[in-house]
Parts: structure tokens; sequence; C-alpha cells
């Protein structure tokens, strides 16, 4: 009789695994909150803002036919404003090592292409963005908008 029931067991198992998987989700539904609205909220954690990063954002932005609005504060307040949702990225010559990645989930790292003022030479680390962990949705477009953009 357990010889039956094992093509069943799978199905159902398999089934289970399925609606158990919304990848990419949102859980708290950041990317659609976003769209709905019209606009981005970014914090800045360097005065000024990066060029590279400027571009970024503006790419991200226009991709998700959004506006861009820019909130500055101390890097404290910023990062409990992305933890909180009030924020959808923070950005400001943030490198891809940073000790923040345990509060925050990064985008893939890019470029920043862009020479320090009074240097000759162009700095090579790369840079990423911060988003709201869980937000798998958002990263992906935020990811993909960098990928076509060739960084």
């Amino acid at each position: 009789m357990t010889r039956h029931l094992r093509p069943w067991l799978w199905l159902i198992a398999a089934v289970t695994m399925l609606t158990g998987c919304y990848f990419p989700d949102d859980p708290k539904h950041t990317l659609a909150t976003i769209e709905r609205q019209g606009v981005i909220q970014v914090g800045i954690l360097a005065e000024p803002l990066p060029e590279a990063d400027a571009k970024v954002i503006a790419r991200f932005a226009k991709s998700l036919g959004v506006r861009t609005d820019y909130v500055r504060g101390p890097a404290h307040a910023l990062l409990a404003g992305l933890e909180e949702g009030n924020i959808h990225l923070l950005a400001g010559d943030i490198p891809e090592d940073t000790p923040m990645a345990s509060h925050a989930a990064l985008s893939n790292p890019y470029p920043p292409r862009v020479r320090l003022p009074g240097r000759t030479e162009s700095r090579s680390e790369k840079r990423v963005l911060l988003l709201r962990k869980g937000e798998n949705r958002l990263l992906l477009r935020l990811n993909r908008s960098l990928r076509e953009a060739g960084q």
C-alpha cells in the first residue's frame, strides 16, 4: 500500500514547496508602494552625492517611471528610515564591503567612474546601494537596471 501512496506524497510535497516560494518577494510591498506613489525616497550618506550614484539612481527611477526625492540626515537616522520603510534606497559612496551589510540588502556593485577632487587618479573600488532587507523584487529590479546599463 505504501508503494501506491509514494507518488502522491511526492506530488503533495512538490506542490507544498512551490506554493511556499514567492521569489522574488516584497513582503513590505516596497516596489508596489514606489510605483503607486510615483516616487522613490533615497537617503544620501555623502554630500555631494557622487556622480556615479546619481546616474544609477536616475536611471533606476526612470526605469520605474517615478521621480526621486532625496532625504538628508545623519547616517543612523537614514539607516533607521530604511529599516522602517520610509526610505527606499541609501546612496552615497558606499563600498561593496560596507559594514552596513548586516542591516540592509546590497545592490550589485558598480564602478564609481569618477575622479576624486584634487587628485589625478580615479578610484577603482566598486560601490553599492542599500535597500531594505527582504525586498527582493525591488532588489531584482535595481540589479536589472544596473545590468542593462552595463554596470
